[in-house]
């Protein structure tokens, strides 16, 4: 095992304060010096201990994701055990389980889904949104004081154990990735992971787009890119600067195309865009105001802003031409 360079430098320290007085004050001091050394053994001890008792955490995680594959609901086991078990691990193992946890979890969803997409479960989850009131949302309590059918109750509770959570778009119900189930490890994780567990924690809470339409405001969203922009500068080397940096490329389309159901621009008689989205226009004009920081998408704002200022807020060949490079970020 790799020692711990700050352990041993503190423990280097401490002997060379202890020798120190030693020498300067005789017999009374080696008594002193011989305390610190027994401190400092006793300390070591407890180190090696929490190490080998974090490899034990990590080992036993890592053999239930292994059982996974064949026994789907060892990936249950795995999350209970993590959220019980993480504060044993160090920040290493701590940030490797959990990003392992959501690569499990990620790689099950598709097969999960398809237990929910029956038309059968459809209408039994649907009728049991709307008895006990849309406006308490999706959540397993709501949903499970309503469902009466046994086979339903049981896919509610394998969909909650696994860490996911219900959305609904279309008139579908569709299982997601639950991020807020994540917050619980943040505190153990390295800072790159605990950032971007919140950022995803902000996008599984509330959606930025639902039936092809924009559900947020236009300053949330410009904000929500902000942050994403801020994430991939900040944390280059992070394990999730690329699956960040792709969100980014789809906030960005949104910030500067809109969605197909919440265009930037009003279309003309033909499909072409023409008058920007007022909103939009003073969401932009906000951000310019307050923003901060050496940010690229503060900058194409603000030079967008120019080009909408002169021509009345009217789409041209002026704008198109400037915003291109992010539609080609998405091809």
């Amino acid at each position: 095992m790799t020692a711990n360079p700050g352990f041993f430098h503190t423990c280097t320290r401490t002997a060379l304060l202890g020798l120190a007085v030693a020498l300067g004050a005789g017999g009374a001091a080696g008594i002193a010096a011989h305390s610190v050394s027994a401190e400092a053994a006793a300390s070591s001890a407890s180190a090696t201990a929490s190490a080998v008792q974090g490899t034990a955490v990590y080992n036993q995680f890592e053999s239930y994701l292994k059982n996974a594959a064949k026994t789907p609901t060892s990936l249950i086991q795995a999350r209970n055990y993590l959220l019980n078990h993480i504060k044993q691990a160090d920040s290493w193992r701590a940030t490797v389980m959990v990003l392992h946890l959501e690569n499990a979890q990620k790689t099950r969803l598709a097969a999960f889904s398809e237990k929910i997409y029956p038309e059968r479960v459809q209408k039994i989850i649907d009728a049991a949104y709307r008895k006990g009131g849309t406006d308490k949302g999706l959540t397993y309590t709501s949903l499970m004081n309503q469902v009466t059918e046994t086979s339903v109750k049981t896919l509610l509770t394998e969909l909650f154990g696994y860490g996911y959570k219900l959305e609904t778009s279309e008139g579908m119900y569709y299982p997601v990735m639950n991020y807020e189930g994540f917050k619980p490890f943040k505190v153990y994780t390295s800072k790159d992971i605990a950032a971007y567990i919140d950022l995803m924690a902000t996008e599984s809470n509330r959606p930025a787009l639902s039936d092809a339409a924009i559900v947020i405001t236009w300053g949330e969203l410009i904000g929500r890119a902000l942050i994403m922009e801020k994430f991939v500068s900040q944390y280059p080397s992070s394990n999730r600067n690329a699956a960040v940096k792709d969100l980014l490329k789809l906030r960005t389309l949104f910030v500067f195309y809109g969605a197909s159901n919440t265009p930037a621009y009003s279309y003309g008689d033909n499909g072409e865009p023409t008058l920007i989205d007022p909103e939009l226009k003073r969401a932009y004009e906000d951000v310019i105001t307050n923003g901060t920081g050496n940010s690229q998408i503060l900058k194409d704002i603000q030079t967008l802003q120019g080009i909408l200022d002169k021509n009345g807020g009217q789409w041209d060949t002026d704008i198109a031409a400037f915003l291109k490079k992010y539609q080609l970020m998405t091809d």
